[in-house]
């Protein structure tokens, strides 16, 4: 449980990394480049106006809230490229320009889909693509009563070219651990099956990583202990989120033409949203607004929460088809969408 709240109060990193991905060209570099940058991105110089106003004029809303999902799915070159790796709520309250996030555990079971949530994405796709999104959305409105307004579909390539263009992270590696069984991508189905996977070693203490030892680093899951758990794995990406952003926020780079048009064609390549470039004003305002703020980490998990209320229990797997899955406690997702509802509508 401890481990999960650690997580999840790092969260705001991979939001805002994300928003500063948006909006570099606006925020991070100034005056006689900025237009170059602007039309990159296609904002218009009339949508700025949108800065200056509040984001609720501009932004999608239901009873005062706007509501963003954030999807962190695999990518090409990976195994089950559209499951989602990474599923986060952030609801901002505009009444109290307040932000909560929400940590969606990948297990958490769809009722209609008859699946984990983790798969909406991958069968929206599958269905049609493009449908994912749509999917996604459904899929949290039907388990946990919100709608989503805005959702941003990220890949771990866009985090590995991100960080060999800036050349490289530095991180302090604690505890370190060793992964016999890392998938090699593009042997999911040879012989032997030992002939699968690689062993890949990170030992404790400072490392510098290029973005492909970085993505091995985010995405080992069987090391032996708590480092092989989904939690420790979610608390290295928000590791390597952070060290980029570092990197990315840093004037010598903000002020590099060619590496900023660089990053730009990077998130374009990699980053799919239906946020509308109109926006990206309004979601600077916003990130500007909230950066110096608290934020509110809601952590859904089996565990009781600071009030010892339990709200998610593992069921029998033979109940679901042998899956381990999670639900609310006594099968009540109405109790669920009131939970969250009760902690979103708080001061």
């Amino acid at each position: 449980m401890r481990l999960l709240v650690k997580f999840l109060g790092g969260l705001k990193k991979y939001f805002w990394l994300l928003i500063t991905l948006f909006l570099i060209s606006i925020i991070g570099v100034f005056g006689l480049t900025a237009s170059r940058y602007l039309s990159q991105l296609n904002v218009k110089p009339q949508n700025l106006l949108n800065f200056f106003g509040t984001p609720q004029e501009s932004l999608d809303s239901t009873g005062g809230f706007t509501n963003f999902l954030i999807l962190g799915i695999r990518g090409e070159g990976t195994d089950s490229r559209d499951l989602s790796d990474t599923i986060i709520l952030v609801s901002y309250n505009h009444d109290h320009q307040s932000t909560t996030l929400v940590g969606v555990p990948r297990d958490l079971w769809v009722p209609s889909l008859k699946a984990k949530i983790n798969t909406a994405y991958y069968y929206g796709e599958q269905a049609s693509p493009g449908a994912g999104i749509k999917f996604a959305q459904a899929a949290i409105l039907e388990d946990l009563g919100l709608p989503v307004h805005y959702t941003a579909v990220v890949n771990f390539t866009l985090f590995k070219q991100a960080i060999d263009l800036v050349g490289g992270i530095d991180l302090d590696i604690n505890p370190g651990f060793v992964d016999e069984e890392f998938p090699i991508p593009g042997r999911e189905k040879v012989l032997p099956i030992s002939s699968r996977y690689e062993t890949v070693v990170f030992a404790t203490g400072s490392a510098h990583m290029n973005g492909e030892t970085a993505l091995k680093f985010v995405r080992s899951r069987h090391s032996v202990g708590d480092e092989g758990t989904d939690f420790a794995r979610s608390a290295r990406q928000q590791q390597i989120i952070s060290a980029l952003r570092q990197k990315i926020v840093n004037p010598s780079f903000l002020l590099d033409q060619k590496k900023v048009t660089a990053l730009l064609d990077i998130v374009n390549g990699n980053l799919l949203s239906n946020i509308g470039h109109d926006l990206y004003p309004t979601l600077a305002k916003l990130a500007l607004d909230t950066i110096d703020k608290p934020v509110i980490t809601l952590p859904l998990t089996a565990s009781p929460d600071q009030d010892g209320l339990t709200i998610l229990y593992h069921p029998p797997t033979i109940k679901y088809e042998g899956e381990w899955v999670l639900i609310p406690k006594d099968n009540n997702w109405n109790a669920l969408k009131q939970y969250l509802k009760n902690h979103l509508t708080q001061p």
